[in-house]
């Protein structure tokens, strides 16, 4: 790895250095660098959606995560791998991790490419439903619903129709 990407990965989970570290993050994937490092180093950010302590530190990891999703050159494989993660672990157990992950759901599902989030609202939606039934975390309910909410306006909104309206009034 670059030496400032090995320095990053190195001391990611230093508490000290995060903030500094997540704005070399920014700068790299502003910049768009494509290494196979940082594809990596985007699985770690992605636990730390879930696994760190501080919420100011999951937000900076899901607005990093979702910067890479977004603009960076994916395969259909490597694209389901990283929304595959964010399904996986809707039933992650602590609420907290639960929540930041829900957030950047949303995001995602706001944010993808119309034909890209109709491609894979189907994968999304029915994990999203089952977590809402699931979900025993009253702030994390209304996270799921936003989640489900977005995704359906979006989807619907682009697939237009009857049908869609229909959908939109129950």
């Amino acid at each position: 790895a670059p030496p400032p990407l090995k320095f990053v990965q190195v001391h990611l989970d230093d508490g000290g250095l995060q903030p500094s570290l997540f704005g070399l993050l920014r700068v790299v994937l502003g910049r768009r660098f494509v290494l196979p490092e940082l594809y990596d180093m985007m699985l770690v950010v992605g636990d730390m959606v879930l696994q760190a302590d501080a919420e100011p530190v999951r937000s900076a990891c899901g607005s990093l995560f979702l910067t890479f999703l977004l603009n960076y050159p994916l395969g259909p494989k490597r694209l389901q791998q990283n929304l595959d993660f964010l399904v996986s672990n809707l039933g992650y157990e602590v609420p907290s991790g639960r929540a930041s992950l829900l957030a950047l759901v949303r995001q995602v599902v706001l944010k993808l490419p119309p034909p890209l989030l109709h491609e894979q609202a189907d994968r999304l939606l029915l994990p999203l439903v089952a977590r809402l039934v699931n979900e025993t975390d009253r702030s994390c309910v209304a996270a799921v619903g936003e989640a489900v909410r977005a995704l359906l306006g979006r989807v619907c909104a682009q697939s237009g129709g009857a049908k869609a309206a229909g959908a939109r009034e129950r």
